[in-house]
């Protein structure tokens, strides 16, 4: 655990334990400085304090020979302790860590006869240990909505069938110690492993890596502030120095400093964390479905060049399926992505891809089609209400407060843990919702004047604004006859409410002055009049609007005609015998032929639904919105890409 540096426990003393550990550490080479001694407190356990100022860098060395791992069991490692012990028998057929962990019982139940007897003694039992593996579901339930709740559900359990697989290899070797080792008993030994050792890999180079644990050198606490080296001596020992020395006073606990580690990986293997801990981010782990993953890597979207918006591409070499990727918020000291597009930065570059490759196949769309550097603004929307939609909801499974309040070490831990993964996630989520803020359409603004991402309630009321009250109502009225309310029949409601806006600009005057149809120009210029060959893959979506678009739309030249894709038919005649100088007067989207104008007004509604529809995350509800760009003249469809890479 950290603890800030100050002034000394009250309660702070010299345990008869450590004296008898300090004896046995410096009759078997180890050395401790004379200017600090082994401490205890209630609080605290065994710790390590200066007792003045530090005469040297040099705190603690401990030779190799004493030193506790699975390799004692092996005869043939000459620098190193060897004990005869029934566990060699399960060398191979155990893994090591766990034949490690089982060693450390081993000793611990062989009290005096073990050569680390007075170590052992000093180690913490079960009840100060605080990681998630023993938590009890009270404790638990301040780390619901975290990675970190199923990660140690999930060892646990892994522990537990290794130790049972453990109980079975020693019985068939008649081993006694399967009668003692308890569930409970593996787990300390683990905690006190990953808690405490250090790997083997710069005191024994070139040989597989094991965790050791070095006596007396790791009673030191943590602390990120601490200012440490760490000295090994190939095959000899281990040396913890601190360098600055000559700053401590006495009684002040020293610190060693495990080097920087998220709160997840401190908390589930040291049984701590750290409150604000810079480095902090939140965990997330996607793949793509197996069809999915293969038709992307046929289509060549996992090749470098097929990477938006610029973005690094070194997860490309990397398995999905089993990589962590992590959400950083803004300020975060290992920076941020690489991304074209700003609020995309706190979000690593596979998720995004992940999503990018969700809007091609919702948009239907080949990669060879997209300007992958800059995708523009519509494709860019789609790629963001897609990741919006999906932080949001993991943030609701992780709410930025709760009301409990802890009442243990392990639920004080674990709360300030949840805290700092929840602020990350928000903090992201807020990012996109702040870009997404700035693309709706001004509130009081109806139609907007610029691009902008509506909805249907938004649409609806720039009908009433542009044309009539009347018929504003007639199409609320039929929303209501035909219950068409809830955001599962935006996409219906779009269709319907496109259909209504071109049937009534080609019958009213002057229809480029209004908002509405500049909006509809950019979507003529997109997506032409339909023909009839072009076919209906939405069978019930055509029926229901040719059926019922009477109930919404009335046109001045109905008359007593209740059908209105027959009036609209008949206005289709128009155009088509009135020559080119008819058709030029009105939008692009009827100098073409007309004939059948009604039911291929339809089908244009659908077809622009389709292609230019984007779910947003509406008050908990997953909603269809609209990307509407007004056509200037001179200016086409509008670039209308300000906000997609303008910096925040």
């Amino acid at each position: 655990m950290e603890r800030s540096r100050g002034a000394p426990d009250e309660n702070v003393g010299t345990h008869l334990l450590a004296e008898e550990l300090l004896r046995w550490f410096t009759q078997h080479g180890g050395r401790l400085s004379p200017d600090v001694r082994i401490a205890h407190t209630q609080s605290r356990g065994f710790h390590m304090q200066a007792v003045r100022p530090l005469g040297s860098p040099a705190v603690v060395t401990c030779p190799l020979k004493l030193t506790l791992s699975c390799l004692n069991l092996d005869p043939q490692q000459q620098e190193v302790l060897h004990i005869d012990s029934p566990l060699q028998q399960c060398r191979g057929t155990i893994p090591d860590h766990i034949l490690t962990y089982l060693l450390l019982v081993e000793q611990q139940q062989n009290g005096e006869d073990s050569a680390w007897h007075n170590y052992i003694r000093c180690l913490p039992g079960p009840e100060s240990m605080t990681t998630p593996l023993w938590f009890h579901d009270e404790d638990m339930a301040f780390l619901a909505g975290t990675s970190l709740a199923p990660a140690a559900k999930d060892r646990k359990r892994e522990y537990h069938q290794q130790w049972e697989h453990a109980l079975s290899v020693m019985k068939e070797s008649n081993i006694a110690l399967a009668d003692e080792v308890t569930f409970d008993s593996l787990l300390w030994a683990a905690t006190i492993f990953t808690s405490r050792a250090f790997i083997s890999t710069h005191v024994l180079p070139g040989q597989e890596t094991v965790p050791l644990l070095f006596p007396v050198v790791d009673i030191l606490n943590h602390s990120v502030a601490a200012k440490v080296e760490w000295d090994f001596q190939p095959k000899t020992s281990f040396t913890l120095k601190l360098l600055d020395n000559e700053a401590f006073t006495a009684g002040e606990e020293l610190f060693n400093n495990y080097a920087p580690k998220q709160n997840d990986e401190l908390l589930l293997g040291y049984g701590f964390c750290l409150a604000d801990n810079p480095i902090e981010q939140f965990a997330l782990k996607l793949a793509l479905l197996p069809m999915l993953q293969q038709y992307a890597e046929e289509t060549g979207l996992f090749k470098p060049e097929n990477v938006p918006f610029g973005m690094n591409t070194d997860f490309l070499s990397k398995d999905p399926n089993t990589e962590q990727h992590f959400l950083r918020a803004i300020g975060h000291p290992f920076g941020r992505y690489e991304n074209r597009v700003p609020f995309f930065r706190g979000i690593p570059p596979y998720i995004v891809h992940f999503f990018f490759i969700q809007t091609l196949l919702s948009l239907d769309l080949d990669v060879g089609v997209v300007n992958i550097e800059r995708p523009g603004p519509r494709f860019t929307l789609h790629v963001l209400t897609l990741l919006h939609q999906a932080i949001s909801q993991r943030a609701q499974t992780l709410p930025l407060s709760i009301s409990q309040q802890p009442q243990n070490d392990k639920q004080t831990y674990a709360k300030i843990y949840r805290d700092g993964q929840a602020k990350i996630i928000h903090a992201v989520r807020d990012e996109l919702q702040s870009a997404l803020d700035r693309i709706r359409a001004p509130k009081g603004e109806v139609p907007p004047t610029r691009p902008a991402l509506i909805t249907p309630t938004e649409a609806l009321a720039a009908l009433t604004a542009e044309f009539s009250h009347i018929e504003s109502q007639r199409f609320k009225s039929a929303l209501v006859k035909h219950g068409l309310h809830s955001p599962a029949d935006d996409r219906l409601i779009w269709t319907l409410l496109l259909a209504c806006l071109v049937a009534y600009s080609l019958t009213c005057k002057d229809p480029e002055k209004r908002l509405t149809d500049k909006w509809l120009r950019t979507l003529y210029d997109k997506y032409p009049l339909p023909t009839l060959e072009d076919g209906i893959e939405d069978a019930d979506t055509y029926t229901f609007v040719d059926e019922n678009l009477s109930d919404f739309l009335r046109l001045p030249d109905q008359g007593n005609n209740e059908d209105v894709t027959e009036t609209l038919d008949n206005i289709g005649a128009v155009f088509e015998n009135g020559g080119d100088s008819l058709r030029k007067r009105w939008p692009v989207l009827v100098r073409e032929k007309t004939e059948n104008l009604g039911v291929r007004i339809i089908m244009w509604a659908m077809k622009v639904v389709d292609g230019e529809s984007i779910p947003l995350l509406e008050d908990g509800a997953v909603s269809m919105g609209m990307y509407v760009v007004p056509w200037m003249p001179g200016n086409g469809t509008g670039k209308g890409d300000e906000w997609v890479y303008e910096e925040l």
